[in-house]
Order: C-alpha cells, then sequence, then structure tokens
C-alpha cells in the first residue's frame, strides 16, 4: 500500500522575486530530506505555473511506502526543523494523503 502525500503552499512576498526566495527556502528545507530519511520514497516539488492569488505557489508530491512511514517521517526531528523554516516561508497549506 502506497501513501501519496501532496502539500499545496501559499508562499509569503508581494513578488514573484519575494515569491521565489521562499519557495527556495522550502527547497532548501526538504529535499536533502530525500535519501536521509528513509521514510520517504520519493519527492519532488513544483512551482505554479499561474500567477493566480487564490492558487498554490508551490506543491510538494510525495510517496510513502505506508501510512506508518508517513506518520514516521512527519515526527522525525530532521522534518520537524524543516516545518519550522517551511511555516517562516509560508502563509498557507492544504494537505491530502491517500492510497495509490
Amino acid at each position: 500500500m502506497t501513501i501519496r502525500h501532496v502539500v499545496m503552499w501559499r508562499l509569503k512576498g508581494e513578488t514573484a522575486a519575494e515569491k521565489a526566495v521562499h519557495a527556495q527556502s522550502v527547497r532548501d528545507a526538504l529535499l536533502p530530506l530525500v535519501g536521509r530519511l528513509p521514510q520517504i520514497v520519493s519527492m519532488t516539488l513544483h512551482d505554479s505555473v499561474v500567477d493566480e492569488s487564490r492558487n498554490a505557489d508551490l506543491v510538494l508530491f510525495s510517496e510513502f511506502a505506508s501510512l506508518d512511514d508517513l506518520q514516521a517521517y512527519q515526527v522525525h526531528p530532521d522534518h520537524v526543523a524543516a516545518a519550522a523554516i517551511i511555516r517562516d516561508a509560508t502563509t498557507d497549506r492544504v494537505v491530502g494523503d491517500w492510497l495509490v
């Protein structure tokens, strides 16, 4: 049973350049976890191509082998530290988790 975990964020900043700085800080916080945390099967981050105030600016797609692995990832100290950085870079988030 594979779990797909998707997170969508709105980034802080008024300009595209400000948002790009915050997007990079999210990438710098999360992408090093791939390979370091064995629970992560895959993880990619994508910028929105539509600049619409109602849309998310940055989307994370990740997969975990089980719900237990997702839960272990969420409480892992490295992820908790990354989440603190992400909270400083974002204004809003929406999360979805489902079986694939």
